[in-house]
C-alpha cells in the first residue's frame, strides 16, 4: 500500500499548492513564476459597453494600454491625440480629458495586482495590498470554476479565484454589503506570453449581467517605453502606437 499512496500523493501535490491560507496561495503564485514573469506589456483593446435594460452594446471604445510591472498602467483611449486618457501609477488613479487632469483618488488596483504583480511583487507586499482591499485572507476553500479547479480567497463580500493548476487568477467577486449589489469581473481566454500568461478577455458584471467587455487584439512584451509616457505632468504620446 505504500506506493500507491506515495503515487496519489505525488498527483495531489502537482496539482496545486498545499495551502492552508490565501497568504499562501499569493506566496505560491508569486513563487511559480517568480524571475519568469515579463515586466512591460503593450496591448490595443477593444472595449465594449453595453446597456443596462437590455444588454445591448451602448458604445465601443479603442483603447492602447502601456504597462509597467509592478504598478503602472496608462490607458489612452482612441484618438489618442484627443489626450482623453487614465493613468494608474503610486497606487493612485488620474483621469485625464484633454490632457488635463478631471480627478484623482488613491486605492489598489485589483485587476492589476491579482493579474499581474502578483507575480513580480514581494508576496508579502501583495498581501498587504490585499488587506487594504478588505480581502480576508485567512479565509480559504477549493471549488470548481468552468470545469477546473480552483482556490477561492475571501468571504462572501470580497473574494478571488485562482486556477489550482496554473495559479492564474479566475475571478474576482466584490459585493456591496449595503445593497446586496454584486460586482464581478471574469478573465478569460489566457495566452502564454514570455514566461508568463495573458488573459486576453475580461468581462465586467454587475448582479450577473455584463456592463463591459474587453478583447485583447494585440500584446506584445519587451516594450521600450519612454519614461515621460508615465509623468504625471508633461506626459509624451506612446511612440508604439500607429493610428
Amino acid at each position: 500500500m505504500i506506493r500507491p499512496l506515495l503515487i496519489w500523493a505525488s498527483l495531489f501535490v502537482t496539482a496545486g499548492v498545499m495551502a492552508k491560507d490565501g497568504e499562501d496561495v499569493i506566496r505560491a503564485m508569486h513563487e511559480r513564476y517568480a524571475g519568469k514573469w515579463y515586466e512591460n506589456l503593450a496591448l490595443i483593446q477593444t472595449v465594449t459597453y453595453r446597456s443596462a435594460e437590455n444588454e445591448g452594446v451602448d458604445s465601443v471604445r479603442v483603447w492602447y494600454e502601456s504597462i509597467e510591472l509592478p504598478g503602472t498602467v496608462r490607458s489612452d483611449i482612441a484618438p489618442i491625440d484627443r489626450g482623453d486618457l487614465q493613468l494608474y501609477r503610486d497606487d493612485t488613479w488620474y483621469v485625464l480629458e484633454a490632457d488635463t487632469v478631471v480627478r484623482s483618488f488613491q486605492g489598489p488596483h485589483p485587476v492589476l495586482l491579482l493579474g499581474f504583480d502578483v507575480y513580480l511583487l514581494p508576496a508579502e507586499e501583495t498581501i498587504e495590498k490585499l488587506r487594504a482591499l478588505s480581502i480576508d485572507l485567512s479565509k480559504l476553500r477549493e471549488d470548481e470554476w468552468q470545469g477546473r479547479e480552483a482556490y477561492v480567497v475571501g468571504d462572501d463580500e470580497r473574494q478571488f479565484w485562482v486556477d489550482k493548476e496554473d495559479l492564474l487568477l479566475r475571478r474576482l467577486i466584490f459585493v456591496n454589503p449595503s445593497t446586496g449589489a454584486k460586482r464581478e469581473i471574469l478573465f478569460e481566454a489566457y495566452q502564454m506570453l514570455g514566461g508568463g500568461w495573458i488573459a486576453t478577455e475580461l468581462r465586467f458584471m454587475r448582479d450577473g449581467r455584463v456592463d463591459v467587455q474587453e478583447r485583447y487584439d494585440y500584446w506584445t512584451i519587451d516594450v521600450q517605453f519612454e519614461p515621460s509616457l508615465f509623468a504625471t505632468e508633461d506626459r509624451t504620446r506612446p511612440t508604439w502606437v500607429r493610428n
